[in-house]
């Protein structure tokens, strides 16, 4: 959800609670809101799926790290410690050096995949039944 879109959700959410008096702390955070509306209504659907995105999200970070390591170390060794070694070649003979940063470009980008279709349901289908359930019918 983009920011701005976002925010009119909130304003949404925060008219709502004040038209309807209902006992829910007020937040800045739209996804916070959410998580206290849904307390409210007693489910965690929404922020168990947040909490899904944002493990998944931390994951494709801890994976794609070491390729960009191993491309950062190669340029500096290549620029400014030995510029006669052939980067190319020395990958080319080691296919260690290939191999896992592939499996780890694959794994980060299933990832992404994964976090894209999380984040799809968080806000396309779970946050409208959250709606629905708390009888929110304006757009």
């Amino acid at each position: 959800m983009e920011t701005l879109e976002s925010s009119k959700q909130l304003d949404l959410l925060h008219k709502h609670m004040i038209q309807n008096n209902l006992p829910v702390q007020k937040s800045d955070s739209f996804d916070k809101q959410c998580f206290l509306l849904e307390q409210y209504i007693g489910e965690d659907i929404f922020q168990s799926t947040h909490k899904k995105m944002k493990t998944v999200n931390i994951l494709s970070g801890v994976f794609a790290l070491p390729v960009l390591l191993v491309i950062i170390v190669a340029y500096i060794y290549t620029r400014w410690i030995d510029r006669k070694v052939d980067i190319v070649g020395l990958f080319v003979d080691n296919p260690i050096l290939y191999i896992i940063p592939a499996v780890l470009i694959v794994v980060t980008l299933i990832l992404a995949l994964f976090y894209y279709s999380l984040r799809k349901k968080l806000y396309d289908r779970i946050y409208p039944e959250l709606k629905g359930k708390l009888k929110i019918n304006a757009e």
